[in-house]
This record gives structure tokens, C-alpha cells and sequence, in this order.
């Protein structure tokens, strides 16, 4: 019996030229470290073949392996990585949209409170968030503001969904949520991790025919004595133009520093301390920091700082 390595497809086209730079990356390293296609675990010898004549998009687990098993060049694998997930990303996105304009105007979206988060949000695309926190002396969170606007993709579209958790108490009840202008609540449910989700009715149904953005608020309020995590985080989803983040701390609870941040990666926004200098705020006696992201879709932007020595008694 002999075997032969595979080669790229003569009759399949590669996704991109992206997909096919990153998948020649791959088999480089595999066959430099002396590995077939079938040594690659939990994965089939067709999926790699594929994957590497760049006909398939890999998962960040998948370039990961070949990077620790096969010496692939980190830095140059992540970058091709990122790059033909653009590609995806566009592709799958001008796919929706070319769907939803063939229905949006045609097909009402019905939904009910009791549907998943999911679901629901499969009405909508959020397009501007504004979040207000406020942190109290012991270093609590005690509330937060939100102003959302977004946009209907279907007919008939009422409702939303809203999510939160305050990671340093995880018990029940520690989170409630109020309507402000332009909605009430019409379902919540809590996990046993700490986990608060809302679904919320607006004022009216919404239609993509009027073009126009609908906006509204609420309040989540925070019933704990234990200081807040140093974190402030948020998941932009597609469609999401613009966040823009409010923190005020009050004396004595100021933070040592603060800076921003903005990633792809939700592992690089755990980093102790800030990648780039120019992240960092400049000293606030009055503890008031904000900042405004533009085009944040996908990404993972916030702010993080180090609380004074004294507070870390306090967590």
C-alpha cells in the first residue's frame, strides 16, 4: 500500500486568495514537521485537505493546534487567520442581508417574551449603545443607564433582549432591571451563575420601511457590597456602529489607572496591564472617564483599571 501527501484541488476553486494563503501556511508547517494529514487530532484527513487548499474556513482552535503541534509561525498564521475571516465575515454578512432584503418587507417576525435570546435578536441589529455606570465609594457598581437604538429587519418587530452579570456576586437577585423611555419588561429570567437576561416590549412595532433608528433605555440595578470587578466589557454584534461608555467613581474608591480597550480576541482584554501607552487616561481627580468606539462590530471594547492599594482589602 503507498500513500501520497494531497495536493491543492484541480477542480475546487479556493474561497479567496485569503483562504488559500492561510491554508498553504498550514501545510507548510505540517509537512516541515514531518506530519500527514491524518495525524492532525479530532480532525478527518478530508476536513484538513480541505481547510488547507483553502475550501474551508478553520476554527481559531484548529490554526491553534498547528501552531503548538507543528511550529507554525504564530504571528504569521494569526494575521492570515484574520484575514480570511474578514473575508467570511463579509461574505456571510452580504448573504443575510441580500436574504433579509428579499423578506424584510414581506414576512412580519412574530416572537414571543418566552423565546430565546437568540431568537429574538434575529429581529434586530443594535447600531448605537450608550452605557452609564456608576461606582459608589466601597467600589460597587450601584447602576447602570443604557441608551440602544436599533433597527428592525423584519416587520412587526417589538421586542428585544438585554443581558448582564456582575462577575464578583453571582447570587440571585443581586441584578434588576427597570424600564426607562420607549419600553417595559416583559420577561427575566436569572442563571445560577449570576446571570441576569431581559427581554424588553417597545412602546410600538417597528418596520425596516421607515429607516430610521428607534431608541430607548432602561436601568440595571446592583444590589451588592462586594467592589466590582476592574472591568468594564462589551460584545458588539453585527450591525453595531457605535459604543460609547460613561464611568463615574466616587471618592474614596478612585482608580490608580484606567485605560481602553479594543479587540478581536476576548483572551487579549484580559492583560494586566495596558498594550499600548497610548490606551492609557491621563490622572482624574474627579474619577469621571469615558470613551467612544466607532465601528464596533465584533470587536470587544471597555475600559479596565487598578483599583488603590486600599481597595484590595476590600474585595
Amino acid at each position: 500500500m503507498t500513500s501520497r501527501e494531497p495536493g491543492p484541488s484541480r477542480d475546487r476553486v479556493p474561497v479567496s486568495e485569503e483562504h488559500r494563503r492561510l491554508g498553504g501556511i498550514l501545510r507548510e508547517a505540517r509537512i516541515e514537521a514531518g506530519a500527514t494529514t491524518r495525524d492532525v487530532a479530532l480532525y478527518s484527513s478530508g476536513h484538513i485537505s480541505n481547510v488547507e487548499n483553502g475550501h474551508t474556513m478553520p476554527s481559531t482552535e484548529l490554526v491553534y493546534y498547528y501552531v503548538t503541534e507543528f511550529g507554525c509561525d504564530e504571528h504569521l498564521a494569526r494575521r492570515a487567520l484574520d484575514q480570511a475571516r474578514k473575508v467570511t465575515e463579509e461574505r456571510r454578512r452580504t448573504q443575510r442581508l441580500n436574504q433579509r432584503q428579499q423578506n424584510r418587507h414581506s414576512v412580519p417576525f412574530t416572537v414571543t417574551p418566552d423565546a430565546s435570546a437568540d431568537t429574538i435578536r434575529q429581529g434586530y441589529e443594535v447600531r448605537e449603545t450608550e452605557a452609564y455606570y456608576h461606582i459608589d465609594g466601597r467600589g460597587v457598581i450601584t447602576e447602570v443607564d443604557v441608551i440602544r437604538s436599533v433597527v428592525p429587519l423584519y416587520p412587526g418587530v417589538s421586542l428585544v433582549s438585554a443581558a448582564y452579570n456582575y462577575h464578583r456576586d453571582t447570587g440571585t437577585g443581586v441584578l434588576t432591571i427597570e424600564p426607562g423611555i420607549g419600553c417595559s419588561v416583559a420577561a427575566v429570567r436569572e442563571t445560577g451563575f449570576g446571570y441576569l437576561s431581559a427581554v424588553l416590549q417597545l412602546d410600538r412595532e417597528l418596520d425596516p420601511r421607515e429607516g430610521e433608528p428607534f431608541s430607548f433605555s432602561y436601568r440595571v440595578l446592583v444590589r451588592s457590597s462586594i467592589p466590582a470587578r476592574p472591568m468594564l466589557r462589551y460584545r458588539a454584534r453585527p450591525g453595531s456602529r457605535r459604543y460609547a461608555l460613561r464611568v463615574r467613581f466616587t471618592p474614596p474608591a478612585l482608580p490608580k489607572a484606567a485605560w481602553w480597550f479594543r479587540e478581536r480576541d476576548v483572551f487579549e482584554t484580559e492583560g494586566a496591564a495596558p498594550l499600548k501607552s497610548d490606551h492609557l487616561f491621563p490622572s482624574n481627580s474627579n474619577g469621571f472617564y469615558f470613551r467612544d468606539f466607532l465601528d464596533v462590530d465584533k470587536w470587544h471594547t471597555g475600559i479596565t483599571w487598578e483599583w488603590q492599594d486600599d481597595m484590595h482589602g476590600r474585595e
